[in-house]
């Protein structure tokens, strides 16, 4: 048995805003609801244009808001979410701890917690950082989180053999 895969960082406003950005973009691109809204913004857009030969307003006005929505109301609601569930955390601006081998996960702080392999339904790899998910729990670690790149390597690669890599 190799020597663990130590994971230190602090869980601060920086991590929970590059988490928030990489998540969103992670959750949208895999997401069905996608499709759906592709469906709601064609027949908003197809309604702005009625509503503008028609010279109806009300119409213009619904699609209107319905695409900003889509565009900057869905995130930027999201985001307030995100950030005021992190204000409320007790893990804010405390250090997270982590020991990685062959048994799993091991979490020593800010609580000590223990996953098995088999209870990890997914590594998601979110630009340079990582994202272990759990449902419904999950911890994300920022690339700075790691020693070093080896021990990132060794990471991916341990993940890779349980075969929990996204």
């Amino acid at each position: 048995m190799s020597k663990p895969i130590k994971i230190s960082y602090l869980w601060n406003r920086e991590n929970i805003d590059k988490l928030f950005e990489a998540s969103y973009k992670y959750q949208f691109n895999n997401s069905g609801k996608r499709y759906f809204g592709w469906l709601l913004i064609a027949l908003m857009q197809y309604g702005v244009v009625v509503a503008l030969k028609k010279d109806a307003f009300a119409i213009l006005l619904f699609s209107t808001i319905m695409l900003a929505y889509w565009y900057y109301g869905k995130q930027w609601i999201s985001r307030r979410r995100a950030t005021k569930s992190f204000e409320q955390s007790d893990f804010r601006d405390k250090k997270i701890e982590m020991l990685i081998d062959e048994s799993g996960f091991t979490i020593l702080s800010p609580q000590k917690e223990k996953w098995q392999w088999s209870e990890v339904q997914e590594v998601i790899e979110l630009g340079d950082d990582i994202m272990l998910y759990n449902h419904p729990n999950f911890h994300y670690i920022p690339a700075n989180g790691f020693e070093s790149l080896e021990e990132k390597s060794r990471f991916k690669s341990l993940v890779k053999k349980y075969g929990r890599l996204r």
